[in-house]
């Protein structure tokens, strides 16, 4: 169980969290998204689920963690808007048993790999679940950027960035903007 480590309150909810499984047989230890601990233990497969309290910055974080090892994520929303959660703060314990009955899914979102290669070679790699965004920098001048989608190549771009976006990323682009709100699939 994981709270962003800027919000107190939702370090209080998760120790909350992680007393209540105790209670249920369940050893679910917690920490804020910073405690290398934790990331190391999500990293090495030791946990089924990870539960994560906060804002949906928290669960981005959460998605950059889990998805290069297969954990899913139950959100559990202590921020303010909340687009990325399955239960708010105040009822987490009902979202709890009900998957403890075994009566929860598992919504699996489009996510993005990015790359950064150099003469070939990947320097980085990172996984979104929102975006991924290619910009000049502080230099100002155009950029030419080559885009491939599954090894093919799609486009070459002369301009400012790029923004590649999942269907989450570009809702949430659309929220923000007073747009339409679809459906993640």
């Amino acid at each position: 169980v994981t709270a962003h480590p800027k919000l107190p309150d939702g370090l209080k909810v998760a120790g909350a969290i992680s007393e209540y499984l105790k209670t249920q047989g369940i050893d679910a230890p917690h920490g804020s998204l910073n405690d290398e601990d934790l990331r190391k233990q999500v990293k090495q497969g030791k946990f089924d689920l990870l539960a994560a309290v906060g804002g949906d910055g928290t669960m981005l974080r959460a998605a950059h963690l889990c998805a290069p090892c297969g954990v899913p994520i139950l959100g559990i929303n202590h921020g303010r808007l909340g687009f990325l959660f399955q239960t708010e703060s105040g009822n987490w314990q009902g979202m709890i048993d009900t998957l403890l009955k075994g009566e929860g899914w598992i919504e699996n979102r489009m996510m993005l790999r990015a790359e950064h290669l150099r003469s070939g070679e990947i320097i980085s790699k990172w996984y979104a679940l929102n975006d991924a965004v290619v910009s000049r920098g502080q230099f100002v001048r155009p950029v030419h950027l080559s885009a491939s989608v599954d090894g093919l190549k799609l486009a070459t771009y002369v301009a400012d960035g790029l923004i590649a976006s999942t269907p989450t990323g570009s809702t949430a682009y659309a929220l923000a903007a007073g747009g339409p709100i679809l459906p993640p699939e």
